[in-house]
């Protein structure tokens, strides 16, 4: 009788999975990525600036390409993300990110190539919405 129900024990799993899944890399979203978007990035990347420079405001308008075709965001490759070589100061771009004289730090950095590593999960809605935050670093 019980090893009818093991199979249904599967499938429950199986489908709740995802959901922990899911529900895991929007806390990761929540408080690690865009606390560092909102008080480092936002307050220039807020689509005050016309297209296509970068706006990081939602989820949409954070993963459109450059004027050049590159991404801003590649999800799961952070080394084609020109998010990632902005903020690494490590490319040829005159206005390498932030352009204040405070740099993220290298844990900052490597929060943000783990989370286009995992695929760079970004919420719908207002949780999903950001906000320029003034920081110590960034008044």
């Amino acid at each position: 009788m019980i090893l009818r129900f093991i199979p249904l024990l599967f499938i429950v799993t199986a489908c709740t999975q995802p959901l922990a899944t899911k529900s895991a890399r929007e806390h990761y979203f929540l408080t690690q990525v865009k606390p560092v978007l909102q008080e480092h990035c936002l307050r220039c990347h807020n689509g005050s600036l016309p297209p296509p420079s970068l706006n990081l405001m939602t989820k949409v308008t954070a993963f459109k390409r450059s004027a050049s075709g590159r991404d801003y965001i590649l999800p799961e490759d952070p080394d084609c993300s020109l998010l990632i070589s902005a903020v690494q100061r490590g490319g040829t771009h005159p206005k390498m990110m932030p352009r204040t004289e405070v740099s993220l730090t290298d844990d900052q950095i490597g929060m943000l190539r783990e989370w286009i590593e995992d695929g760079a999960y970004w919420p719908e809605g207002e949780a999903g919405t950001l906000h320029a935050q003034k920081s110590a670093e960034n008044p």
